[in-house]
């Protein structure tokens, strides 16, 4: 019989950044036995405002098969037209792997079977209230569970 601690761990979980990837970069096999890509590999990496940092990897099953159901999203604060314009014109498209860095682990999520979508939502209000901003949002769908690594 295993014993399972079921108490509090004496530390908080942070979100730090996230490491954006072709698809093509992550094998499904590597994916599947949890090899990370080389952080020198990634195309582009956000430092993220974890108050503000939204992560829904639900688990769902659909006739007798189980897969997960990936929403992320963080705001893009730095909303300058050329900032805006990378951004408009390196997303909105399916063909991305993530990995979400947080203080203690790594997330590995998307392969070049499964890729990720990656879009870019204009949320400015305009209103004089300093809360414009542009949303990224990291959208898909696996049968690999999410891989962890320490760090």
């Amino acid at each position: 019989m295993e014993q399972f601690n079921n108490k509090s761990e004496t530390f908080f979980r942070e979100i730090r950044k996230i490491e954006i990837y072709k698809s093509e970069t992550v094998q499904y096999i590597d994916n599947y036995n949890g090899v990370f890509p080389n952080s020198n590999t990634a195309l582009y990496v956000f430092d993220v405002v974890p108050d503000s940092f939204s992560r829904e990897i639900k688990r769902k099953k659909t006739a007798d098969n189980y897969y997960h159901e990936i929403n992320i999203e963080f705001p893009l604060l730095k909303i300058d037209t050329a900032n805006v314009g990378k951004y408009q014109s390196y997303f909105n498209d399916k063909k991305f792997a993530v990995i979400l860095i947080s203080n203690t682990e790594k997330t590995l999520l998307g392969n070049h079977r499964e890729p990720l979508t990656i879009e870019i939502f204009d949320e400015k209000t305009d209103d004089n209230s300093g809360n414009d901003k542009y949303i990224l949002s990291i959208t898909g769908e696996t049968i690999i569970n999410p891989k962890l690594q320490n760090l």
